[in-house]
C-alpha cells in the first residue's frame, strides 16, 4: 500500500507542477524573455517544485522527529544524476542537441560550483542551517546574474500583453496539489525503507529522485522533438543547478540534514562525473549525438547496479 501511495503521489507531484508550470510559463511570455532563459530558469525553478517541496517537508518532518534526511538527500542526489544521464540521454536519441558556447562557459561552470559547494557544506557529515543559508544565497546571486544578462541582451521576444489572473490561478493550484503530494511522498517512502529494510537514501535516489525528475523528462523531451534544443538542455543544467542548492537549503534551513558517508565517496562524484561528461560531450561535438546519449544511460544503468545491488 505504501508503494501504491508513492506512486499516486509521485503522479500528482508531475500534475501539479504540470498546473504551475503552465501558468508560469504564459506569465513569463508577457515580459518577453529569450527560450535559453525561460530553460534555465522558469522551467528549472518550475519543474525542481516537487524536489523543493519534499525537501520541505522532510524538514518539518525531522522537526517533528521523524528522521527523513535520507529521503531528502537521496531525492535531490538521484534528481541530478537522472536527469544529468536519463534525461539527456533520453532527449539526445530523439534529436541532436546543441548548447551555445555561452552557456557552456556560465551556466555549466555554475552547476559543476554547485555540485563543489555541496560536497564542501556536507563533508563533516551534516549540513546545518548557516549553510543551508549559504546554498539559498548562492542561488539567489546566480538568479541575479541571470535576470542582469537576460535584460542586458538583445534577443529576447518582445513583450505580450493580456490578464494574468488565470495563470496565477493556475500556478497557485498546481503549487498547492504539490505540496499535498510531496508530504504523501516523503512520509511514505519512509515506511518503505523501514519495511524493506532499504536505507532511506536509495529509496531517495532510485524511486523519489527518479520520480521527481518526471517533469524535467517529459518537458526536455517534448522541447527536444520540436527542435528547441536550449530550452530543453537549459532545462536540465537550470533544475540541477536549482535541486543541489535550493531544497538542501531550505531542508537544512528548518532542521539540519545529515548525508550519509556513501553519497559523498559514490553520489557526489557520480553527479560530477555525470555533469563534467555531458558538458564535454557538448564541447567536442558541439552537440550530443545518439552515440553520446547512449553513453550517459549506460552511465547511469551502471550507477543503479552499483548502488542497488553492490553497495
Amino acid at each position: 500500500m505504501n508503494l501504491v501511495l508513492v506512486i499516486l503521489g509521485l503522479v500528482a507531484l508531475w500534475q501539479g507542477t504540470d498546473f504551475a508550470l503552465e501558468g508560469a510559463l504564459r506569465i513569463s511570455s508577457r515580459f518577453g524573455v529569450s527560450r535559453g532563459f525561460v530553460g534555465l530558469t522558469v522551467l528549472a525553478i518550475g519543474t525542481g517544485l516537487p524536489e523543493l517541496v519534499v525537501g520541505v517537508v522532510g524538514g518539518m518532518e525531522q522537526l517533528a522527529g521523524v528522521e527523513a534526511s535520507g529521503v531528502v538527500v537521496g531525492n535531490m542526489t538521484g534528481s541530478v544524476v537522472t536527469q544529468g544521464a536519463v534525461v539527456l540521454g533520453v532527449s539526445g536519441l530523439l534529436s541532436h542537441l546543441r548548447l551555445a558556447p555561452r552557456m557552456i562557459r556560465r551556466d555549466g561552470i555554475i552547476l559543476l560550483l554547485a555540485i563543489g559547494l555541496f560536497a564542501l557544506v556536507g563533508s563533516d557529515g551534516r549540513i546545518v542551517r548557516s549553510e543551508g543559508a549559504v546554498l539559498i544565497v548562492g542561488y539567489a546571486i546566480y538568479l541575479v546574474a541571470l535576470f542582469q544578462a537576460e535584460r542586458s541582451g538583445k534577443d529576447a521576444p518582445k513583450p505580450t500583453e493580456g490578464r494574468a489572473i488565470v495563470d496565477l490561478l493556475t500556478v497557485t493550484l498546481g503549487l498547492a496539489t504539490v505540496v499535498v503530494a510531496a508530504h504523501v511522498v516523503i512520509v511514505n517512502a519512509i515506511s518503505i525503507a523501514d519495511d524493506w529494510n532499504v536505507s532511506q537514501t536509495v529509496v531517495g535516489i532510485f524511486l523519489v529522485g527518479a520520480g521527481t525528475s518526471l517533469p524535467e523528462l517529459a518537458l526536455s523531451v517534448r522541447a527536444a522533438a520540436k527542435g528547441q534544443s536550449s530550452m530543453s538542455v537549459g532545462n536540465v543544467i537550470g533544475s540541477n543547478t536549482f535541486d543541489l542548492m535550493v531544497p538542501v537549503g531550505a531542508s537544512s534551513a528548518i532542521f539540519p540534514l545529515t548525508v550519509s558517508r556513501d553519497v559523498m565517496i559514490i553520489d557526489i562524484p557520480v553527479m560530477a562525473i555525470v555533469t563534467v561528461t555531458a558538458l564535454v560531450f557538448f564541447i567536442r561535438k558541439k552537440g550530443l549525438q545518439k552515440g553520446e546519449a547512449l553513453t550517459l544511460l549506460v552511465m547511469y544503468g551502471a550507477y543503479l547496479i552499483l548502488r542497488v545491488f553492490i553497495i
